[in-house]
């Protein structure tokens, strides 16, 4: 599992205004198969310019350079991400370390084996949960045309990018819509109402997620879930959680939303 939207909406906003406009000053990096090019070109690259925006680009953060190289951070929900001085030992143990003028670093902790680091990644058609392109019309088309099971297509990357597997069970429990229902067999009001509640769900989540103030962070807090949360047993609503594990992944529902076949 990576990072969901609301941590790494936060995580754009925090980074931002700590680093906005500095100099790189060194990049360390642990592992150069978590990168899609070489150490020396990452170096050469970033080292020496000036970041000018840090955003959250589906379910991955960027890191623009005054000189145009964008740096994307794909991280599993096993990562944590520290704004530290540099002067501490702490980042040795860091899979990846940017270290800034004004004597702060940006240090990123995780497995390697699910962490990806990308220079200048490729530009993505896929509309991303919030972009304008977002459209009631577009999820409409794209749930009509398959056979596959709506969890399924809200967590593809290939159709919409920011919908980890969490927010997807809990938007799927607020739309009353079970997670093993046939896009294709939701009704249009169903899906109207389904397009309302992802923007809702993750806006709330940022809301809440934005309370933390926290410059330490690591796997969703678990109190911010309602129903994909191994530590309830109840929605709010007073059903049991029920889970169904497949191919690694869980899914959290209740017999209150509805199957659609």
């Amino acid at each position: 599992m990576i990072f969901e939207l609301p941590y790494l909406e936060i995580c754009a906003e925090i980074f931002d205004k700590r680093f906005k406009n500095r100099v790189l000053h060194k990049v360390d990096i642990q592992q150069e198969k978590c990168l899609n090019v070489s150490i020396g070109e990452l170096n050469e690259s970033l080292v020496g310019n000036e970041l000018k925006k840090i955003w959250r680009e589906g379910l991955s953060l960027r890191f623009q350079f005054k000189n145009y190289a964008v740096l994307e951070m794909s991280l599993s929900d096993s990562a944590e991400l520290r704004v530290i001085e540099q002067n501490l030992d702490d980042a040795d143990s860091s899979l990846l370390s940017l270290y800034f003028s004004g004597g702060q670093m940006l240090s990123v902790k995780g497995s390697e084996e699910f962490s990806r680091f990308r220079l200048n990644p490729v530009h993505e058609i896929v509309p991303d949960v919030f972009s304008k392109e977002m459209t009631s019309e577009y999820l409409i088309s794209l749930l009509s045309n398959t056979e596959e099971e709506i969890k399924l297509i809200l967590v593809d990357q290939g159709l919409i990018r920011g919908i980890g597997e969490a927010y997807a069970d809990e938007i799927l429990w607020y739309a009353e819509i079970s997670p093993f229902s046939i896009a294709s067999k939701i009704p249009l009001d169903k899906v109207k109402i389904l397009y309302k509640t992802i923007k809702y769900v993750l806006l709330d989540a940022i809301k809440e997620t934005r309370k933390l103030n926290t410059l330490k962070f690591d796997k969703a807090d678990p109190d911010l879930l309602m129903i994909h949360n191994a530590g309830k047993k109840n929605s709010p609503t007073g059903k049991t959680i029920k889970i169904k594990i497949w191919k690694d992944t869980a899914t959290y529902y209740t017999d209150e939303q509805m199957v659609y076949k």
